[in-house]
């Protein structure tokens, strides 16, 4: 396998995990990374997108509307 490609699965792996609410420690075990902050800083961009869908979540847990609530 190239390296390139071992780069690219282990982005797509890291994203995926991400997106169903991974924890980073887990993630960063998985990847083999000596650090969280590795980690962090290399998918930064992901977590964006998961820390938005948190707060939106957060968001209607909190509104007083029970019609709003999540089914």
């Amino acid at each position: 396998m190239h390296r390139a490609q071992q780069t690219g699965d282990r982005k797509a792996a890291a994203s995926f995990l991400l997106a169903q609410d991974v924890d980073a420690r887990t993630i960063m075990e998985t990847l083999g990374h000596s650090t969280i902050t590795m980690t962090l800083d290399a998918y930064a961009h992901v977590m964006s997108t998961t820390l938005k869908a948190a707060a939106d979540r957060m968001d209607v847990a909190l509104d007083d509307d029970p019609r709003d609530a999540i089914l």
